[in-house]
């Protein structure tokens, strides 16, 4: 009888904890696979609807969240990751479920917020707001970008007033920023006001993709794809970002990082599967890193002592289907879609140690502050 009865409370608690929209999470590891005690990092497998976590001092993956199991549809599309400073909790922009959705430390889902075709996120220094564009592959997404309460999962979408906002900063001046794919225009946007400004960004057609801030935060570079330039912009006026300076990158230049000293700016590039490094004080490139790995390189993360880096690749090229990248050349070893890498990079030396094969079209990423517990 206590056999059974155990069995009978066992099966109770499973079937309470599946079904759509649980709050545990779907992995493909064991519960255990939990205990880490470095860093991790939070990895989007955007085509299969897929989220790695890897520790980042082990270099290896500790555990995969399948979205699907959540009651996710296969297309949800994870993209991008931000999470609290204390690593309480994570989020993640799903394009193609229409919404943030809000995990916490366990991976169970806490919350979510709903909005279309979410791309980039930025939270304050405080992690009590989150600030979210649209995804590059919107063609035509509404001209906001959303401000989330933390707490609540509530929020407001606030007008920008220019097509497509895609990258996203916030800083600890209390404003948050957003440029355009299609116009070469930045938006600042003072986060207890919600009031906007408009600032031209001079020269070719830029497309920015993504901002970083300098660990000072005296300035915020962007990466621009078409015209294949870093942009240097300083924020003595935070409403007012100024252009000092554009670094030639490379076409299809993506989502920059800077090293934590500040030191050096790395810039995925696309278009020639390559790292370029830049000199943050001189302005210029000072190194480009190849690896057979690197196909179509997406976005960077260092590890807290900034001697490792991780780089995602998407390997199949999925937004040149958009006309305003007509007259690209896809780049040499570009794949169709298959498995892609996250590479680890030795920051010292300058070489890929090893390449984590993790699923298909490796995006976004987002790091933890430190220990998780189990």
């Amino acid at each position: 009888m206590r056999k059974a009865a155990l069995l009978a409370l066992l099966v109770a608690a499973f079937v309470g904890r599946t079904g759509p929209w649980s709050a545990e999470p779907g992995r493909t590891e064991a519960r255990s696979a939990l205990r880490t005690a470095g860093t991790l990092l939070y990895v989007c497998v955007q085509d299969d609807a897929k989220i790695a976590v890897v520790d980042m001092a082990a270099k290896s993956v500790v555990r995969t969240i399948d979205l699907q199991t959540l009651g996710f549809p296969a297309t949800a599309k994870p993209h991008f990751i931000a999470v609290e400073p204390g690593g309480a909790h994570w989020y993640v922009s799903l394009i193609g479920a229409n919404r943030v959705v809000k995990f916490d430390r366990r991976d169970r889902v806490v919350g979510h917020f709903e909005m279309e075709t979410p791309g980039m996120l930025a939270l304050t220094p405080a992690g009590d707001r989150l600030v979210v564009s649209r995804s590059m592959s919107a063609v035509n997404p509404p001209k906001r970008v959303a401000i989330i309460d933390t707490a609540t999962m509530a929020g407001t979408e606030v007008d920008v007033l220019f097509p497509r906002p895609h990258p996203m900063a916030v800083t600890s001046a209390g404003y948050a920023y957003t440029g355009s794919l299609g116009v070469n225009q930045i938006a600042s946007l003072a986060l207890d006001s919600e009031r906007v400004q408009i600032v031209q960004v001079p020269g070719a057609t830029h497309s920015l993709v993504q901002f970083a801030l300098a660990p000072d935060g005296k300035t915020m570079v962007a990466s621009a794809e078409i015209s294949g330039q870093l942009l240097v912009f300083d924020l003595a006026a935070p409403a007012q970002p100024a252009l000092i300076r554009s670094v030639t990158i490379g076409k299809m230049a993506f989502d920059p990082a800077f090293t934590p000293d500040g030191r050096f700016v790395y810039v995925p590039v696309k278009s020639t599967n390559e790292i370029a490094i830049v000199d943050a004080a001189g302005g210029t490139v000072t190194r480009r890193l190849t690896h057979a790995s690197f196909r179509e390189p997406h976005q960077i993360v260092f590890s807290p002592d900034g001697m490792t880096a991780f780089v995602t690749n998407n390997n199949r090229m999925d937004h040149m289907a958009d006309p305003a990248h007509a007259g690209h050349t896809m780049p040499a070893g570009a794949g169709g879609g298959g498995v892609a890498s996250l590479s680890v990079i030795d920051v010292r030396r300058g070489t890929v140690e090893k390449a984590i094969e993790l699923g298909r079209n490796l995006t976004g990423m987002g790091r933890s502050p430190g220990a998780t517990g189990s």
